[in-house]
């Protein structure tokens, strides 16, 4: 099987962020592979091809212009992390697709009410079930990449590799552009400059204050807390203020970050499906084993070195091997086959279908329940990153903490261990917590996990990172191929300023917006006096045509002589010029939901 962990093709998982905090943009700029005849999935992307061929040649003889997004060749604005993949894919490896349709049939014959009851009631958990079904990398798209995969190592011609080889090496980087897409058009609505850049500190002479009866007084207090800021800033300015504004909380407004947790926690969710395979002692042999060991290490007192020991091996093994194509393989033939118990939640939904188990969610909680959410999501797709070696200085320092411990652990006796752990938990429970319960906003610098996980960034960090990375090179290859690029215009999308219908036009250190009619500028903000970027989502009815698709873009200005803040409204790109905006600033963003 070919090596895909390295550093020459992208890899099955999120690239790593580099050192100087940028992630490596794949250099393959590789084309649409060519459709194979045994390949359902490229039959119908080339009746697509062939479809769009048509169509502009339609257009070319009835002389209509055709559309930035559809054209074929140079395309007219860089789209960062763009989405070329088709339309869902719903192959399978071995298994068909259970079908319920020809039970429900029978039950409604058999029990008419009962069976649209449950139709009813059912409705609106399927609809969310599939959201939370609908994950990154789709099922479908798992099967056509070991698919490939199974061409690359079944050809008998050059030919036949290279085509096979070719559409493999497409699939892979593909899955780092959905990655990128899944994060930044689903689950990231707001950004802002970090704070921490613009922090000034200032002297203890502005404090300073003269008084009939004491001559000059400093403010100790105010000064004080002014210090305190200014090096909270410094220290650990990205994390204050993080999920601090969330949306109303509504069934929408909750799903992505049920979304966020159901994906970054599935290695958890099968980690905890083996836990319950060995204590049900479904295969008494192992489970027989994990019982010896646990009685050794407990004799021994090597509990606590012993599960960091496995960590380590965890996360070093990982980095060493990576994740690879036989175990994508394994994964899909545990879905498909019902006689095996499910691992994670998106298997079972894959399984199963969609249940009433959602309903609940649709619970108003408020403010409280919306951050808890994030901060949990934000958890677990740190503790993956970390797993997965995003940031490798980093997971490198964590788990020197780890290896200290463990020699702490081993070598200092437990009567000393319970009660420095005694010790800390009354800091934690008296200290740690009155902070971030109190001060919401710097919650997460009383937080221990990520004082552990210190710097690991969360997919969203990574997705920000990543399209950065991608505008830079952008940037570098247009300077070097058509000399200053001050003025160039990166992307032209259609929006509604105030009472004026034009287009927003995103340059590579500013963006303005300019009028259809009479070509007017009528504002514009270079990208370092942005104070925030925000999508806005309104309720539009469905009943009146041509209401506008109700996707708005709020940006925030920092400077004090302009307007506060301009709505771009009806902006059916929203997604990507927000997007588009992150990638080609180089300023410092700020995840704020």
């Amino acid at each position: 099987m070919a090596d895909l962990h390295n550093d020459n093709i992208v890899a099955l998982d999120r690239a790593a962020i580099k050192q100087g905090g940028h992630v490596q943009p794949s250099n393959q700029e590789l084309p649409h592979p060519s459709p194979l005849p045994h390949s359902g999935y490229s039959v119908r992307r080339s009746f697509d091809d062939h479809r769009h061929a048509a169509a502009a040649k339609f257009r070319k003889a009835l002389h209509i212009n055709e559309p930035s997004n559809l054209r074929l060749g140079v395309e007219a604005h860089p789209i960062l992390a763009k989405d070329s993949t088709p339309e869902p894919c719903k192959s399978r490896l071995d298994h068909e697709s259970s079908n319920s349709e020809q039970s429900t049939v029978d039950r409604l014959l058999h029990n008419p009410i009962d069976t649209i009851k449950d139709k009813i009631s059912a409705q609106g958990s399927h609809q969310a079930a599939a959201n939370v079904a609908t994950v990154e990398i789709s099922h479908g798209q798992e099967v056509e990449l070991v698919k490939a995969q199974d061409r690359v190592e079944h050809a008998d011609t050059d030919h036949e590799n290279i085509t096979a080889v070719h559409e493999r090496d497409w699939l892979v980087k593909e899955r780092q552009n959905t990655y990128v897409r899944w994060t930044m058009d689903r689950h990231v609505t707001q950004c802002r400059p970090l704070p921490r850049d613009a922090f000034v500190r200032k002297s203890r002479s502005d404090f300073e204050h003269k008084t009939i009866d004491e001559g000059t007084v400093i403010d100790w207090k105010a000064y004080g807390t002014h210090l305190l800021q200014y090096y909270a800033q410094q220290y650990g300015g990205q994390y204050i203020g993080h999920g601090s504004s969330p949306p109303a909380p509504t069934k929408e407004s909750i799903m992505p970050n049920v979304e966020r947790i159901i994906i970054a926690s599935a290695p958890f969710q099968s980690l905890i499906m083996a836990a319950r395979k060995v204590y049900r002692w479904e295969d008494p042999k192992a489970t027989l084993g994990y019982l010896i060991l646990y009685v050794a290490l407990l004799y021994w007192d090597l509990l606590l070195s012993g599960m960091l020991s496995a960590i380590v091996y965890m996360v070093m093994s990982r980095q060493l091997f990576g994740k690879t194509i036989k175990e994508v393989r394994t994964d899909l033939e545990r879905t498909e086959d019902q006689d095996q118990t499910a691992y994670t939640l998106t298997e079972y939904i894959e399984k199963q279908g969609g249940g009433s188990w959602v309903e609940k969610l649709q619970e108003d909680l408020g403010p409280w329940l919306m951050i808890q959410l994030c901060d949990v999501a934000d958890l677990f797709e740190i503790l993956r990153n970390f797993y997965e070696w995003r940031v490798p200085g980093r997971t490198v320092a964590t788990l020197s903490i780890f290896l200290l411990t463990i020699v702490i652990t081993t070598f200092i006796p437990t009567y000393y261990l319970i009660k420095s752990t005694a010790l800390g938990a009354g800091m934690v429970f008296f200290g740690l917590f009155p902070l971030a319960s109190n001060f919401p906003d710097y919650r997460l610098l009383a937080s221990i996990p990520r004082r552990v996980f210190w710097n690991i960034p969360t997919h969203a960090e990574w997705a920000v990172k990543s399209l950065q990375a991608e505008g830079s090179r952008y940037r570098h290859d247009t300077q070097t191929g058509l000399g200053s690029s001050a003025n160039t215009d990166y992307g032209f999308y259609p929006a509604h300023l105030n009472k004026d219908k034009g287009r927003l036009i995103i340059s590579a250190s500013s963006m303005r917006f300019e009028t259809n009619i009479g070509h007017r500028i009528t504002w514009s903000i270079d990208y370092i006096n942005i104070a925030k970027l925000e999508k806005l989502d309104r309720v539009k009815s469905k009943v009146i045509p041509g209401g506008g698709s109700g996707k708005d873009l709020r940006i925030a200005s920092n400077l004090a002589d302009v307007e506060g803040e301009a709505i771009m409204k009806d902006m059916d790109d929203r997604d990507q010029a927000f997007s588009q905006i992150v990638g080609f600033s180089e300023i410092t963003w700020q995840i704020v939901w």
